[in-house]
């Protein structure tokens, strides 16, 4: 349990406060069943047939949990330069899933529409 609560405060930090990272998002695999995507930190794997997301064998959110797909503009400060950030808004309390973040806008964008189509949830950008 101490162990689940560490991990979720470090994902609930990294949402907070993004660093741009040098893995990029892109998408691996994409067909009626499967949609692959490279995070910044894992593998997501999109699962039609049982409707659900995964990174390795662990579920991350079922597809109906699954409210919409934001992607998020963050400004440039000081210490971090200007970024999009993509992430699956879920049901829960500290359920969101953040799939990484991107300095090209152009990335992020075709990356929230494909999930957005896949899932058939709306994207919100904020």
């Amino acid at each position: 349990m101490v162990e689940w609560l560490a991990q979720q405060l470090a994902l609930l930090g990294q949402s907070l406060w993004p660093q741009p990272s040098a893995v990029p998002l892109s998408i691996l695999q994409a067909d009626e069943r499967q949609l692959v995507i490279q995070g910044n930190a894992a593998v997501f794997c999109f699962d039609a047939r049982q409707r659900c997301v995964r990174v390795g064998t662990r579920r991350k959110a079922a597809f109906d949990d699954i409210r919409c797909v934001i992607v998020r503009h963050h400004r440039d400060s000081d210490d971090r330069p200007e970024h999009w950030s993509v992430t699956l808004q879920v049901r829960g309390f500290l359920a969101d899933v953040h799939l990484g973040w991107s300095q090209d806008d152009v990335d992020a964008s075709i990356l929230g529409a494909r999930l957005a189509r896949f899932l058939g949830k709306p994207v919100r950008a904020w």
